[in-house]
């Protein structure tokens, strides 16, 4: 009896929450293909030992602000001690303006839900986008159900990336021929009329991250098929065996398009990798 308590308390169980937005209510974004990396996502994880029951999609037009912290919300409720969490956003990235001070450059990144508007005004004052610190928040709240054994990877196929024009053409010259590349986000700012002069300590990831570039790089989709790169590059490697962070960035050094891009993976590095959560 005591040894089948001691089994159910170290169980760990796999759940995934994965959100892919390729186009928005607003017309103001850009046409991207967000919402085809699920497929592929939903194939890696099921190999991976993700029952389907676990997995918690969201595409397009469900993939709205509410819908998404619903669906953060049941998936905290169902988590259990010592489970391992895959949280997945593909779509359009943007910065908005830091309203508590935690940025030294006094903005904050966001994930775009599918009624985001691109720019301020009366139909979204910042409440229709998902900002990092809601993102952080939810994190922590799936942290405390999960404990310290318990296991969180995110993984962001979009970007934030300063002075590129995302969701559009980005136009390069190789042997005279153009070459063209899908990106993720917009160049331009969601700026908010009021913004606190406190500063807040930036908090720690207490969780890997897997972003598709740096903050200064473009984010390329991948050209065949029309998918995130990022996305991509995981559902590949999984399928060859165990996903590792040099695997990736060779993936993107081989297939990225005509500008630099170099995936960055944050947080617990040393307590945890990749295919710990993804074999």
């Amino acid at each position: 009896m005591l040894a089948f308590i001691f089994q159910n308390l170290s169980a760990q169980t796999k759940r995934a929450l994965i959100i892919g937005v390729g186009k928005q209510k607003d017309i103001n974004w850009g046409k991207i293909n967000g919402d085809q990396d699920i497929p592929y996502v939903k194939e890696m994880l099921i190999s991976a030992g993700y029952y389907k029951k676990n997995v918690i999609s969201l595409v397009n037009e469900q993939a709205t602000k509410s819908r998404i912290m619903d669906a953060f919300s049941l998936l905290i409720k169902s988590c259990r001690l010592n489970d391992i969490v895959y949280i997945h956003f593909s779509g359009h990235g943007q910065r908005v303006t830091d309203v508590d001070g935690d940025e030294k450059d006094c903005w904050d990144e966001s994930w775009i839900p599918y009624d985001a508007y691109r720019y301020y005004g009366d139909k979204d004052k910042g409440e229709k986008h998902l900002i990092d610190d809601e993102i952080y928040n939810l994190l922590k709240r799936i942290k405390g159900k999960i404990g310290d054994k318990g296991k969180i990877l995110v993984v962001v196929d979009a970007c934030h990336s300063e002075g590129t024009t995302f969701g559009s053409r980005v136009y390069a010259y190789r042997y005279i021929k153009p070459i063209t590349a899908t990106t993720r986000g917009v160049s331009d700012c969601f700026i908010m009329p009021h913004r606190t002069k406190s500063r807040v300590l930036k908090k720690p990831e207490q969780w890997l991250t897997l972003s598709a570039c740096k903050s200064f790089q473009v984010n390329q989709e991948f050209i065949n098929p029309k998918v995130g790169i990022l996305s991509y590059a995981l559902y590949t490697i999984s399928k060859k065996g165990s996903v590792e962070m040099w695997k990736i960035e060779e993936f993107i050094k081989q297939h990225k398009g005509p500008y630099p891009q170099t995936p960055i993976l944050t947080g617990e590095t040393d307590k945890y990798n990749l295919s710990d959560v993804l074999k």
